[in-house]
């Protein structure tokens, strides 16, 4: 009997290693959705599952290391920074708060965007012959004013802080009650790194997902389309 029990402990130890070396492995589509969730939407739980998922070829030196907060506040700081360096000092400064929340409210938007994966194709890496690139196509949906508020920005010299700070509270108000949704087409390439019979994917890169966001967004809110 003793025998047995020992026979079915050695059999449980097995199975539940296997089962964790299974889950260690991700298909594409979900590695793709860690990425999207860490770096459009800061979602804390997704940098946490992503990183736990990169130790299991990269290492911990491989992983990201600062927190979801601490890049949040960076992108912030240097969104409202890049947006009042074209304005003189002082209302610069007098605005800082009121541009810090418009960026703020666009974040917002952005964690509230979804997306679909609408094709997965596997292609050789030209840079290496020895690897293969999964190319994810994926569409984003986020919604923007359909109406902004418009302030000819092309003499700053001429804009008070007091038209300023009215111009951002009124886009930021605008941005928290947006009512049409746009559509963004991209690509996003996960390189594969082979480890025994494993397949896990990996992007070097993954600011970009949050770049082409910033950019497609920007090029759209005052489109009126």
């Amino acid at each position: 009997m003793g025998r047995i029990k020992g026979m079915l402990f050695l059999l449980l130890i097995f199975c539940v290693k296997n089962l964790s070396a299974q889950s260690t492995v991700l298909k594409p589509n979900k590695v793709f959705g860690l990425y999207f969730d860490t770096f459009v939407k800061h979602d804390d739980n997704a940098l946490n599952s992503l990183n736990t998922y990169l130790k299991n070829f990269v290492g911990e030196e491989g992983i990201y290391k600062n927190d979801v907060e601490m890049a949040y506040q960076e992108e912030l700081k240097g969104l409202t920074n890049l947006f009042l360096s074209g304005f003189p000092e002082k209302i610069g400064e007098e605005c800082r708060q009121d541009a810090k929340n418009y960026f703020a409210a666009l974040f917002d938007r952005y964690k509230t965007a979804t997306y679909t994966i609408k094709n997965m194709e596997t292609m050789r890496n030209d840079y290496s012959q020895s690897q293969d690139i999964s190319e994810v196509f994926y569409d984003v949906m986020i919604k923007v004013p359909s109406k902004v508020t418009i302030i000819d920005l092309k003499n700053v010299k001429k804009i008070s802080a007091k038209e300023l700070k009215g111009y951002l509270k009124n886009l930021t108000n605008e941005l928290v009650n947006a009512d049409k949704e746009i559509s963004l087409s991209e690509k996003f390439n996960l390189y594969q790194i082979y480890k025994g019979s494993d397949v896990f994917y990996w992007n070097g890169g993954p600011q970009e997902l949050l770049w082409k966001l910033n950019n497609f967004y920007f090029k759209n809110i005052n489109s009126g389309k």
